[in-house]
């Protein structure tokens, strides 16, 4: 570790941290939450720069790593505020091109770095200006991952000479576009953000680049040489109150409702040559439930107001159709409650009721049916049905009691639904990106007070798509929580899901481990120095006959038994990398459980290499062993003429499944 980045002592209770937890506390009201988000922002500064002991001698990269909605957010401010603090002068913070997510982070920023001047993506056309705001350090700069707007930055910065200032550059949202959308194609094209944010970063040469994400799939599968590819992770844990995917997903959910999946389709006006002009079913029964559980909210605490999400397609003419659909459901429903001599009265009574008997499976203490009817024949006439896409300028707002919003990429990540209590999902490509769909998930967040209340209706394929990703998260979560500075973080990936969109990826530095697939080192190393080795896996080997099938182990013990297996590099090889394996058996350990077989054969003369993926197996021996769990064919070989020493050669067959797990290398 060289001396700019050496561990040293970091100031925590600064008067820009001290500002910055002051807006914080009136937010937060658990002590634990703050405390843990203290120490996340000194984890974080004691990772970076030094900024006051010149250029490094390597870059300074790393990942703040959160969940969705889990207050990320916090932990850059006080990140910032601790940099400026430290010794930081600059301060960039990058963000969303969507002015609705720009204009929310800036807000932010705004409102707990008091103390600091704050510049938006506008404040450098003027050049002298900007210059002059520059003298006075530390500043902190919010801009808009947009080419133009990053470029006019870094020409604003290079005409203020300020090259000499040390600059904490964080990227929210780091794996949406920053990354060089030109990689599978190989050669020198370079995505234009890619290309300015790589500019920035060599301008500053005191510089820590931070990425900030909650699906960092993309960024661990860079090449481990790579400079979007952290060399150093600090988990974010949410804080009291938040419900994640194990509320919706996990086995004993009850906020899940199936939806027909051809009903889903048939909301999209873009699939048909006439679009419906009826409410399908599971979405009126998901509209009532939204207009049962904001009443029963609106009677215990009046005033507030609650959010509905309908994310079906990324096309602005499905979201056209479907806001119709929704100002048609509000119009109906209207009209057939204030009309209780009508047979519509009827059906929609039976359409909230239905509603209202499900939410008090989860919800406690609900008020009487008649007092919820009668709010929502009160409050449905307030109702706002709010386009929130590209084409349009809405804002997400909670102006009303009920809150319909309808769109697409522009809910799909980064923003924050306050009271959020229903969600009606539909996205179904054909090959999903697990990073994708993960960021969808807006009903994850600080909703505990509210969950009793919350449903989320979809077909079962997609839940089911974030049920694996859910699983897929944790495994990945839990590896980064073991190797924080690990080069490789093997990816768990279930089919039919893919990691992350491949034109950000060096196909040529992607290895995968598939399920159920064996894979071995193609050549030992059968140098003398190896004795001690072999003597040591002789000893803890012993109990092991060659007559035994597969003995039950824990996982432990293989990557402890694989600790003395070394290959040799003289026969190269890319698959069989010891960190890459330990991660892959920690990953399979966390999904499986800790259950693994080994088979151990002695006498045996193999003495040519091997391709990774052939094996050292005789024949019938793959049976030994069950596939249910990770198996290690542990075989010694004896020494040879060629003067090589007797030595142990491994090879290990993965469980079965419907999965592979996902690695990078440099090529």
């Amino acid at each position: 570790m060289t001396d700019s980045v050496r561990k040293r002592t970091v100031i925590e209770d600064g008067p820009h941290t001290e500002a910055v937890l002051d807006v914080l506390r009136r937010e937060i009201p658990s002590d634990d939450s703050i405390r843990s988000i203290t120490e996340k922002a000194a984890r974080i500064i004691g990772k970076s720069v030094d900024p006051i002991a010149g250029p490094p001698d390597r870059p300074s990269d790393g990942l703040l790593y959160g969940l969705i909605q889990s207050g990320k957010t916090s932990i850059i401010t006080v990140a910032a505020g601790m940099a400026a603090d430290n010794g930081f002068k600059c301060i960039l913070i990058l963000t969303s091109d969507i002015d609705l997510l720009y204009d929310q982070t800036l807000e932010r920023v705004r409102r707990a770095l008091r103390g600091l001047t704050v510049l938006g993506k506008n404040d450098w056309r003027d050049a002298a200006r900007f210059e002059r705001q520059l003298r006075t350090t530390p500043f902190v700069v919010v801009c808009s991952k947009n080419g133009s707007k990053l470029n006019g930055l870094l020409e604003a910065f290079r005409t203020a000479r300020a090259k000499g200032l040390p600059a904490m550059i964080i990227d929210d949202e780091a794996d949406q576009a920053s990354l060089n959308t030109y990689t599978s194609k190989g050669g020198s094209q370079i995505s234009r953000i890619n290309e300015v944010i790589t500019e920035l970063r060599n301008f500053f040469p005191v510089n820590t680049y931070l990425q900030v994400t909650a699906t960092p799939q993309a960024l661990f599968l860079q090449r481990p040489d790579h400079r979007f590819r952290p060399s150093f992770t600090v988990l974010s844990e949410p804080g009291p109150g938040y419900v994640g995917g194990e509320a919706f997903f996990g086995p004993e959910s009850r906020l899940l409702k199936d939806v027909d999946l051809h009903e889903v389709d048939h909301l999209r006006a873009t699939n048909q040559p006439a679009a419906t002009g009826s409410v399908p079913v599971g979405l009126r029964a998901a509209l009532m439930t939204f207009l049962v559980g904001a009443a029963a909210k609106d009677i215990r605490n009046p005033g507030e107001g609650y959010a509905f999400l309908c994310h079906v397609s990324m096309n602005t003419k499905d979201h056209n159709h479907i806001v119709k659909l929704m100002d048609r459901f509000k119009e109906e429903t209207m009209s057939a409650l204030e009309n209780s001599g009508f047979g519509q009265y009827q059906v929609a009574i039976k359409g909230l009721k239905a509603a209202y008997n499900d939410l008090t499976t989860t919800q406690p203490g609900m008020p009487d049916f008649d007092s919820v009817v009668k709010q929502v024949t009160f409050f449905l006439h307030g109702a706002n049905v709010k386009l929130v896409n590209a084409l349009s300028s809405e804002e997400i707002k909670l102006d009303s009691v009920y809150n319909i919003f309808v769109g697409g990429n522009k809910l799909g990540r980064g923003v924050t639904i306050k009271n959020l209590l229903v969600s009606y999902y539909g996205r179904n490509p054909k090959r999903p990106n697990s990073d994708t769909v993960l960021q969808h998930a807006r009903m994850y967040g600080y909703r505990k007070d509210d969950l009793g209340l919350t449903r989320l209706f979809l077909p079962e394929r997609l839940a089911e798509n974030f049920r694996l990703i859910h699983q897929m998260e944790s495994a990945l979560r839990d590896l980064v929580q073991k190797y924080p500075e690990g080069d490789f973080e093997g990816l768990y990936i279930s089919s039919p899901l893919q990691a992350t969109r491949r034109n950000v990826l060096d196909p040529n530095s992607i290895g995968m481990y598939v399920a159920g697939g064996s894979y071995n080192p193609v050549y030992p190393l059968r140098t003398p120095a190896m004795r001690e080795r072999t003597f040591r896996l002789d000893e803890k080997l012993l109990q092991y006959r060659d007559d035994a099938g597969g003995s039950p182990v824990g996982v432990d013990f293989l990557m402890e038994l694989l600790e003395d297996c070394v290959p040799d590099p003289a026969h190269g090889g890319r698959l069989w990398d010891s960190k890459t394996i330990r991660a892959a058996l920690v990953t399979v350990k966390s999904i499986f459980g800790d259950r693994a077989y080994l088979v151990v054969r002695r006498g045996r003369d193999l003495s040519q290499p091997r391709r990774e993926t052939r094996g050292i197996l005789s024949g019938g021996e793959a049976s030994l062993a069950p596939t249910d769990a990770p198996t290690l064919f542990l075989y010694k070989q004896n020494a040879n003429r060629k003067g090589e020493a007797e030595i142990w050669w491994p090879q290990l067959r993965l469980p079965d499944g419907n999965y592979v797990l996902a690695f990078s290398f440099a090529s």
